[in-house]
């Protein structure tokens, strides 16, 4: 007796609904709870690494009147190497193995989150078009492991760009006699640019996880095509949109996994996949883009 795979139970399961009608999966729409959490530890690592740079300011305020005094008139430069010191101890924290491994850890609590929430989202959303999803974790290893370390770079790199902007503006302040209370301002700025830089790393990486986990599962379900759907809002890109509602040759919208539309600069793109892309992806069967080829609902010839 030969044993099933569920990827054979799968091909079964999508054959036997073939001529069922009105029946469409839904999208798995974008975890908004994971992408909060996300921001909301990267909000707070930002925040830790400010009050570690805060703590220059009163170095600052103590060797003020050696370096005001030292930029019209050369006489020493001690005060110079007390502040480069105090700079080196700080980079040099945010830069150690165990920050590396605190990074990683975060990369992958926010991973193996967002891979969780969009599995068990597909599988209700396949239950309800008459498909039993069986586990599928393993063969999403790979793309678990690659995501968990583009994140874990993405996450150290925010406290090496904020300290470099941050040894850049305190040395040539003080260079130039620039007065701490000035320098606290600066600090403050880019300490918003950075606090900026998270959240939109938060959301782009929810986004894109979600895009790729959406395509991984689908295409492993047996769905060769997709159907872009936007947001709806006044935030959608004009091309998204202009995607979202072109007729091709499958249906209004639909595309197929191996050639997906272009992106505003011609490269290839699914939902989820540009910059802070909120766009979905619905599963679509062959049944249904054979029905629209039917009703005249498509355009010969216009793959994307």
């Amino acid at each position: 007796m030969n044993l099933l795979t569920s990827q054979d139970l799968l091909e079964q399961q999508l054959k036997s609904i073939t001529e069922r009608k009105d029946i469409r999966p839904k999208p798995v729409e974008l975890s908004k709870a994971t992408g909060v959490e996300y921001n909301a530890t990267l909000k707070k690592l930002v925040r830790e690494i400010k009050n570690d740079v805060n703590q220059l300011l009163p170095l600052l305020r103590q060797l003020s009147p050696e370096y005001q005094t030292d930029s019209v008139m050369v006489t020493n430069d001690t005060y110079v190497t007390q502040i480069t010191s105090a700079l080196r101890r700080l980079i040099d924290k945010w830069n150690s193995p165990e920050f590396r491994g605190i990074a990683t850890s975060i990369a992958s609590q926010f991973v193996r989150t967002a891979n969780n929430v969009n599995g068990e989202r597909f599988s209700k959303s396949m239950k309800g078009f008459g498909i039993d999803i069986f586990g599928d974790d393993t063969s999403l290893q790979d793309y678990i492991d690659a995501s968990i370390f583009d994140n874990t770079r993405l996450i150290t790199s925010i406290p090496e760009q904020y300290l470099t902007q941050v040894e850049s503006i305190v040395m040539t302040n003080v260079r130039a006699g620039g007065r701490p209370s000035s320098i606290a301002k600066l600090l403050q700025k880019q300490f918003d640019v950075t606090e900026n830089r998270a959240k939109m790393i938060a959301r782009d990486q929810t986004a894109k996880v979600n895009g790729d986990l959406n395509k991984k599962r689908q295409t492993a379900s047996g769905f060769e095509y997709f159907e872009w759907i936007d947001s709806g809002d006044e935030r959608v890109r004009d091309r998204h949109e202009d995607i979202s509602d072109k007729i091709t040759q499958y249906g209004k919208g639909i595309y197929r996994w191996d050639n997906p539309p272009l992106s505003a600069q011609g490269v290839p793109i699914i939902p989820g996949q540009d910059f802070q892309c909120r766009c979905t992806a619905r599963p679509v069967s062959q049944r249904e883009v054979n029905e629209n080829i039917k009703a005249g609902r498509t355009r010969k010839g216009v793959k994307r």
